[in-house]
């Protein structure tokens, strides 16, 4: 067989190889195609002269309301594993597919690209599972330039889910040329169709901005605003209704935008999204220190009841008080800290210590648990667990969650010479200590209390849920009484004295500071960073819109509809 190896250049060149032959089908760099990619590669930083209006791209003068739009640079985006799978399985309407995709850079790694290929030809060998138009004609028998033509203007389309430029459409034709002259026709379109999906085009979420856009801070282009829109929300390609917005010019609008997005909200896909942030927000899917949910690991002889089936059941509990409060409730951030409603089984209504609850584990029903000692989502045993040792609780991992990402206060890293001996209580150095007792006691020292003195009175406030969640009033391994008071010193509006995790959560769902903290992790899952400082006046429009009783679904609209997330910043731009 003859090995081809030519150079193609639309925007971005790079080595594209092939062997005739459809076994093998394509080797190749995903450099192809890749005009219009615009992206900051690193923290999204800003710098230089000119962007934002008076004061130029000077983070420290960023003055709202003087008439100018001021967004920060973003990096450079690709589709992560998950949106991947989403959108091969919608583009081929294949539900099955499973292909693999590191998470890894901005710039794809050879391994990655080695990914890519392999997928593109796993994708040909499910051709009968396809339930979306792929081919624009019959690949038995000779072809015509026309169905080449008819394929880039339909899935490649589709699939760059944007219409190509002359460049990327002159690149694919080339590809197509080049592959016919050692490969039968149908062996062509599948070595067209590959390349297509190897593309940059396809594996990264470019913006440039709207045509014959010149300034450096410019309004989306309506099909780049249909993919932020749908990735954010939905986490894969956009559908046809929204690929019609853009076409008829209705996404540049912030009303049209907003239709949109409620539409996208109002779709059981957008569950996804918010438990994917819920999730991730309440690190259940794994920290720094902590194991995810599925695979925290409890003494058996301390918690005889703690199971795969009842960790299954905690997820599942979160994942519908989540979507009550979000989408069926008032959508506060009040009902999220206090709600007391309850989706249950057997072991949990067990766990809860709910009355005539349900009878096993297949059955589920909403309860209410007692108000005296759940209210909302940091009271439920899936966070509790997550945040435990094999053994007993943790205050100190509790409380530097609610520091961390319930205040967003950052805390530091701990010195070099800290105990990293957990505290568990019990028998310790022939005196009997509670967990409470032991934190303070490792803890003490002058350094330690530089952030200890903030973490250890929140933590505190959870000692009556055990490692699992349960209700505790004695210690399960010393035997001594629960104390839970505690302190929260850097609530700004909600500080002072605490009676337990009720109290705690109470105070949290009023703090304006966990408003705008809560706004702000949303605010970066939509753009893909934290928010930089040019985005500053687009915080500020989405934190008023977020008043306490506000409705986190609002919130999220008026992200959406913010000037960060409907404009561009090419200030810096992608080397």
């Amino acid at each position: 067989m003859t090995k081809l190896e030519r150079r193609v250049d639309a925007g971005g060149a790079a080595r594209v190889g092939w062997r005739s032959g459809l076994a093998g089908a394509l080797t190749l760099a995903v450099g192809m195609g890749a005009g219009g990619c615009v992206g900051n590669i690193g923290d999204g930083t800003e710098g230089g002269p000119g962007v934002g209006g008076p004061g130029g791209n000077d983070p420290n003068n960023v003055v709202c309301g003087d008439g100018s739009v001021h967004t920060s640079a973003l990096p450079l985006r690709r589709l992560s594993p998950e949106q991947y799978q989403n959108t091969v399985r919608d583009l081929f309407g294949d539900a099955e597919f499973a292909g693999t995709i590191d998470a890894g850079e901005p710039i794809i790694s050879e391994r990655e690209v080695r990914q890519l290929r392999d997928n593109a030809e796993a994708i040909i060998g499910r051709s009968a599972a396809w339930t979306k138009p792929v081919y624009p004609c019959a690949l038995q028998g000779e072809g015509s330039d026309a169905c080449v033509d008819d394929f880039i203007a339909g899935f490649a389309t589709r699939a760059y889910r944007h219409p190509l430029s002359e460049a990327e459409a002159s690149t694919l034709r080339s590809v197509f040329a080049e592959a016919r002259k050692e490969m039968t026709f149908a062996e062509a379109m599948e070595t067209l169709l590959q390349v297509t999906l190897q593309a940059p085009a396809f594996v990264y979420m470019f913006s440039a901005g709207a045509p014959d856009a010149t300034e450096d801070v410019r309004l989306l282009g309506e099909y780049e605003v249909a993919s932020r829109l749908s990735y954010f929300l939905w986490n894969t390609m956009p559908d046809e209704a929204l690929v019609s917005a853009a076409e008829a010019g209705k996404l540049g609008a912030a009303e049209g935008l907003a239709e949109q997005a409620a539409r996208l909200l109002d779709d059981p896909r957008a569950d996804h999204a918010v438990q994917r942030f819920m999730s991730g927000w309440l690190q259940l899917d794994g920290g720094t220190l902590h194991n995810a949910l599925e695979e925290a690991v409890k003494d058996t002889a301390l918690y005889p009841t703690f199971d795969a089936q009842l960790q299954e059941a905690m997820r599942l509990e979160t994942e519908a008080f989540v979507r009550r409060a979000f989408f069926e409730e008032s959508g506060s951030l009040g009902d999220l800290f206090n709600a007391s409603y309850a989706y249950v089984n057997g072991p949990l209504a067990d766990l809860y210590g709910v009355e005539d609850g349900p009878a096993d584990a297949d059955t589920w029903e909403w309860v209410d648990l007692d108000p005296e000692q759940r209210g909302g989502i940091l009271t439920r045993a899936a966070f509790l667990t997550v945040f435990s040792t094999r053994n007993v609780t943790s205050p100190i991992r509790r409380g530097v969650w609610v520091i961390e990402e319930g205040l967003c206060s950052a805390l530091g890293d701990p010195p070099p010479n800290a105990n990293d001996v957990k505290p568990e209580g019990g028998e310790v150095d022939g005196e009997l200590l509670t967990v409470r007792q032991d934190t303070l006691a490792r803890t003490k020292g002058e350094v330690c209390q530089t952030c200890h003195s903030i973490i250890n009175p929140v933590g505190f406030t959870f000692e009556s849920y055990d490692a699992i969640g349960r209700w505790q009033t004695e210690e399960i391994t010393s035997g001594l009484p629960i104390d839970d008071s505690g302190l929260l010193q850097s609530s700004g509006d909600q500080d002072g004295e605490l009676a337990g995790a009720l109290d705690l959560s109470q105070r949290l769902g009023k703090s304006e500071r966990v408003r705008g903290c809560f706004a702000d992790r949303w605010f970066e899952a939509a753009l893909g960073q934290a928010p930089g400082k040019q985005d500053k006046c687009s915080l500020e429009a989405v934190h008023a819109s977020f008043e306490e009783g506000g409705s986190m679904r609002d919130m999220v609209l008026s992200i959406i509809g913010s000037d960060a997330f409907r404009y561009l910043n090419i200030s810096q731009e992608t080397p």
